[in-house]
């Protein structure tokens, strides 16, 4: 154990499994039982994706949850991941991601497949290694954030895990990016280029896989996207396009919400996905932190939607 790297990073000095348990207030059999994997700590179900097919969630007991929360809280919150990385940091949103690369006119978004399961135990096991923390402690934290040999998708720890064990990735696309003065960023799975001239773009995208695979993952072929100004460009979410200069929520899903919104006031009309004023508000709360303009507008169409009789 790295005593003196730990008090640096103001981490809990943690010198085998006994002081893990006593920091958790948990006997120390119960946590080497959490730590074994075993199927029974873990909830397994699928969920549709928009685009088709489906990811499975692996989602902790409450009991695992709670030891993964003290993990994060205690550990994991007190790191850093690349400044590439944009998501799973408190305080960032969505424009974090976009907003480094609004100079731009052509993207380049490539998608990891399956990141959470592509990070390995043993990826883990280096970042507290890493820290300070000894081979037994570290391997004890492992698989207490593991399960099957792989991060779970639906973990507590499993955000800030995915971006501490990228930092390697992160740190090489950087670099292959910068010697072309293209712009970086990581949204969780989503990693986006950008730049004015396309044709460096598509110049990086050999190598940029090549990178991808000698880290462990493989993208999805089927969301690898050059995106120009001829259409509409959408990253993590957020669209640029001729008629709107910075990123934001665009015109089509405008005009979307506020048919939707009409529907619900005036005619009593229910959308699957936003079918109370509740989550309607949850929308324009969204939106607020990522688009101000547009949510100024809506929200202002909204409130005088609310002051109008519903329609029997």
């Amino acid at each position: 154990m790295n005593s003196e790297l730990l008090r640096i990073l103001n981490l809990p000095l943690l010198q085998n499994e006994e002081e893990v348990a006593y920091g958790m207030h948990l006997d120390v059999d119960r946590l080497r039982t959490l730590s074994r994997n075993d199927s029974r700590h873990y909830k397994r179900y699928p969920i549709f994706k928009k685009s088709g097919g489906y990811r499975i969630i692996e989602q902790p007991t409450r009991e695992l949850k709670a030891v993964q929360a003290w993990i994060l809280r205690n550990i994991l919150d007190k790191l850093h991941p690349s400044s590439n990385a944009t998501a799973y940091i408190k305080g960032v949103n969505l424009l974090r991601n976009v907003i480094p690369h609004s100079a731009n006119r052509y993207f380049l978004c490539l998608d990891i497949k399956d990141f959470f399961t592509s990070i390995p135990y043993f990826e883990v096991c280096k970042i507290f290694l890493l820290i300070g923390y000894s081979g037994k402690v570290s391997s004890f934290l492992s698989k207490l954030c593991t399960t099957r040999g792989h991060l779970p998708q639906g973990g507590v720890t499993s955000p800030a895990l995915s971006n501490l064990t990228t930092t390697k990735l992160d740190r090489r696309i950087q670099g292959l990016c910068s010697r072309s003065n293209v712009t970086f960023t990581r949204y969780a799975d989503d990693l986006t280029m950008a730049s004015n001239h396309p044709e460096v773009l598509k110049g990086l995208i050999p190598t940029a896989l090549k990178v991808l695979r000698s880290e462990g993952f493989e993208h999805n072929q089927n969301k690898l996207r050059l995106l120009g100004p001829n259409n509409s460009c959408k990253v993590t979410g957020l669209l640029k396009n001729s008629s709107e200069p910075k990123f934001g929520i665009g015109n089509k899903k405008k005009k979307r919400m506020r048919c939707i919104m009409h529907r619900l006031v005036i005619k009593g009309l229910v959308d699957e996905t936003y079918p109370t004023e509740s989550s309607i508000e949850g929308w324009l709360n969204f939106v607020k932190g990522v688009d101000r303009p547009s949510y100024d507008s809506m929200k202002q169409y909204w409130e005088r939607l609310k002051l109008k009789p519903l329609v029997n």
